[in-house]
């Protein structure tokens, strides 16, 4: 009897240190029915649809940034700052919050301001060209690079007789590289519960119209190109400028002229300022790559330095900021 015992114990020993192993192996565990398409995803092409979709950026105009004392006018330009803005006020960054549902509810890829901005202060970005300060809206534009702004201007009106509060609005869509306005939205005299109510309510009325503006401009944009400027300069001191000729045979400025009518979409583009020191366009360049990923106007003006060290054995710095402003400086032979 004790023989069969102990034969037992060890058999059922044996079964449980195998149904254990069995349990830490593929077949059993949390990657069960699990398939690994690595591989196949990593040598398909990319789905151009999927990353062609304009994404969206929400921020307060310079009008409401003024209003909490987050704007203000310099020498330089309008110096904003978009966190003074969150943080002066406890609705305001429900107020943005609440605009951008909106456009996540209608599937558009976003790119928050309140995360972006706290992605611009963990990485402290800085001008890697030249060191010159940014302003926060530039820093914020080359770090989410959104494809479309979403610029809201919004006050309230306050009915002493009815103690009712009613919102105003307009909502311009904006095109980051160009900062043109292509589209606008408004609305007067909006009620509800609170000011978030009053947007919801309103721009859930309006998506429509704004689903087909958005639709129309960037399929432009997809069809024709984005439009960037670009201007090409020469530092001072420089033993070269962009009327002397190259040893391509042409001079400088004629030499990107030709550059610019084989690789600006369909040779559309627009001489601005022709001198010995500066050159200054307007282009439209490809939105996609080949393989439907996205291509930026820094992509373009890196490839269009390259071919200038390259082919014109120029000395040449990219000094590019912003989205669609490229600025490239020849520094010499």
């Amino acid at each position: 009897m004790n023989c069969k015992i102990l034969i037992y114990v060890v058999l059922a020993f044996t079964f449980m240190v195998t149904s254990c192993g069995k349990g830490r192996s593929s077949t059993g565990s949390l990657t069960d029915g699990l398939e690994d398409n690595s591989d196949e995803y990593l040598n398909s092409g990319v789905n151009a649809i999927e990353q062609a979709k304009p994404e969206i950026m929400v921020l307060p105009s310079d009008e409401v940034l003024q209003k909490f004392g987050a704007a203000r006018q310099t020498p330089d330009g309008v110096a904003r700052d978009y966190q003074k803005y969150l943080l002066a006020d406890k609705n305001n960054k429900v107020i943005v919050s609440s605009i951008q549902e909106q456009f996540v509810a209608n599937n558009y890829p976003l790119n928050d301001l309140e995360q972006t901005l706290k992605q611009i202060a963990t990485q402290s970005a800085t001008d890697e060209a030249d060191n010159l300060a940014k302003d926060a809206k530039t820093l914020l534009m080359e770090t989410a690079t959104p494809d479309i702004v979403v610029e809201v201007d919004y006050h309230t009106n306050f009915d002493r007789k009815t103690y009712n509060s009613t919102l105003n609005y307009v909502i311009s869509f904006i095109d980051p590289y160009t900062n043109k306005v292509f589209a606008t939205k408004s609305a007067e005299n909006v009620d509800g519960e609170s000011l978030t109510n009053a947007f919801k309510t309103s721009l859930s009325a309006n998506m429509d119209g704004i689903n087909s503006d958005l639709r129309k401009y960037y399929s432009e944009i997809l069809t024709k190109g984005r439009e960037i400027s670009l201007r090409i300069t020469v530092e001072n001191g420089s033993n070269v400028n962009l009327q002397d000729e190259s040893i391509e045979g042409d001079t400088y400025a004629d030499w990107i002229e030709d550059y610019l009518a084989i690789h600006a979409v369909k040779g559309s583009f627009k001489l601005k300022i022709n001198t010995r020191n500066e050159l200054s366009f307007t282009a439209r360049i490809p939105t996609l790559n080949a393989d439907g990923t996205q291509y930026s106007g820094f992509q373009w003006g890196r490839e269009l330095a390259k071919a200038m060290r390259k082919q014109l054995g120029v000395k040449i710095r990219n000094q590019t900021q912003g989205l669609g402003n490229i600025l490239l400086v020849i520094t010499g032979l």
